[in-house]
């Protein structure tokens, strides 16, 4: 009898560490099973349930040769080493477990980066970009400015360059004073030795453009207002007419500001004066027997009848 016992302890105990081996290979809870089915056992015979750790050798019953048996096999070096590899296992599962917590972190804080790096790429882009535009506004509103001066330069030329009014009524009075008239208005007759001034008329040397032949030539000039003519002669003589500008033809008197005349001899004492048929361009011998003139023929211009409509 104690060697069948003996023989079938034995076989029960290699049996029992064939599967605890089988079930440390299929779970990794392996040992807190074998600590359960183990309390299990004990509380067949009335044991307190306490924890296998602290009362494993309380468990052993003499009168029973299995429960020694289970018990002896419970303790036995395998179950232990099944623990430490379960809690290896573990160990390497959390730092697994960190790792992968760590890379999402180091990937996350990567990916933050990047969106700051692109938003602060497109914040210069956008500020490279409104400089740009600045610089654009800045430059077409130099160039406009510039040609609105250039705009009112040139009007403030026109303006300048105008043309004097000299489309006056015409002065047909019988008891009409010509020198009186040009004394009234701030000439001084007396200091001008280039004009001779009477009453009616005036006389005096100027240069002429020829009409179809642009050549300068020197004449004599007679404003009559009693024949109400403005004739011009080769000499002071007054032998040998070369031409007669009729009052009724004479349109407008002007100084030649557009420089028309061509290739006047003076361009700064150079008038017009403008006819129907012609433009006639004539030299003074100087500023003020220019004035004179001019307003003497003013007086006696009666082609511009426009007024009259």
């Amino acid at each position: 009898m104690t060697k069948e016992s003996e023989s079938r302890r034995m076989h029960k105990g290699y049996n029992h560490q064939r599967m605890c081996e089988n079930q440390r290979q299929k779970s990794p809870e392996f040992y807190s099973r074998t600590a359960s089915e183990s309390n299990v056992y004990l509380n067949s015979f009335h044991y307190p349930d306490r924890s296998y750790k602290d009362h494993a050798f309380d468990t052993l019953s003499l009168d029973s040769s299995d429960s020694m048996e289970t018990s002896i096999s419970a303790c036995s070096p395998d179950n232990i080493s099944s623990a430490s590899t379960s809690n290896v296992a573990r160990i390497e599962e959390m730092e697994r477990l960190l790792k992968q917590a760590h890379a999402e972190k180091t990937r996350l804080l990567e990916s933050r980066e990047r969106e700051m790096e692109a938003k602060k790429q497109a914040l210069e882009e956008e500020k490279r970009r409104r400089e740009q535009l600045e610089k654009r506004l800045e430059e077409e509103t130099s160039q406009r400015q510039k040609l609105i001066e250039k705009e009112v330069k040139i009007r403030e030329k026109q303006r300048a360059q105008a043309r004097p009014l000299t489309r006056y009524l015409p002065i047909r009075k019988e008891d009409f004073d010509l020198r009186s008239h040009i004394e009234t208005a701030g000439h001084n007759i007396e200091t001008c030795y280039h004009v001779s001034l009477t009453e009616k008329t005036c006389r005096g040397f100027l240069i002429k453009m020829g009409g179809k032949i642009k050549t300068w030539k020197k004449r004599w000039f007679v404003f009559d207002r009693n024949k109400r003519t403005f004739s011009y002669y080769a000499d002071k003589h007054e032998t040998k007419l070369k031409g007669v500008i009729y009052f009724q033809a004479i349109e407008e008197v002007y100084y030649d500001h557009l420089k028309n005349a061509y290739k006047s001899p003076n361009p700064l004492l150079t008038f017009s004066v403008k006819t129907h048929d012609r433009i006639y361009y004539m030299v003074a011998p100087s500023p003020e027997a220019m004035r004179i003139w001019m307003d003497v023929i003013v007086t006696g211009a009666e082609g511009y009848t426009h007024f009259m409509l």
